[in-house]
Order: structure tokens, then sequence, then C-alpha cells
């Protein structure tokens, strides 16, 4: 099962990717997935019966990373 995500581009000159933060409670998150310089993430291999809730972070050149998008959940049925 899965869950796909998009989000609007960041618009920084010296934007070098972006990081996929997932976890099963909200604000409570895994390692980070560096999806890269793309906006849209597939998640799968998640578990019927639970609720996943996400955020993404972009980061810079420098590798300095902005504060975590809105979070967003889905619950697989």
């Amino acid at each position: 099962t899965m869950a796909s995500l998009t989000w609007n581009p960041v618009t920084s000159a010296n934007l070098a990717g972006y990081k996929v933060y997932v976890g099963t409670a909200s604000g409570r998150y895994g390692t980070p997935l560096d999806v890269g310089k793309v906006t849209s993430y597939a998640a799968s291999n998640l578990a019927v019966g639970n609720t996943y809730y996400f955020v993404v972070t972009s980061y810079n050149t420098s590798g300095a990373e902005s504060l975590p998008s809105t979070e967003v959940s889905k619950s697989i049925y």
C-alpha cells in the first residue's frame, strides 16, 4: 500500500533538494529520505491499519535545512 506526496517547488537559487520525513505518530518521524530535486514522492510498503504522518523540508547547497512543511497524514485501510 502506498501514499503519494506532492509539494510546491522552492524558488531559491541555491536549492539542493528535499527531504521527506515519515512517522507513525504526529510530530515523530524516522530518518529522513533525501529525494533530491523532485517535487513528489511515493511512500510504499505502508502497513494496513496504520496512520502515517509526513513533512517535507528543503535544503540548500551549504546543507542548511528549512523548517518543515505543514504535516499531512494518511490512514491506510
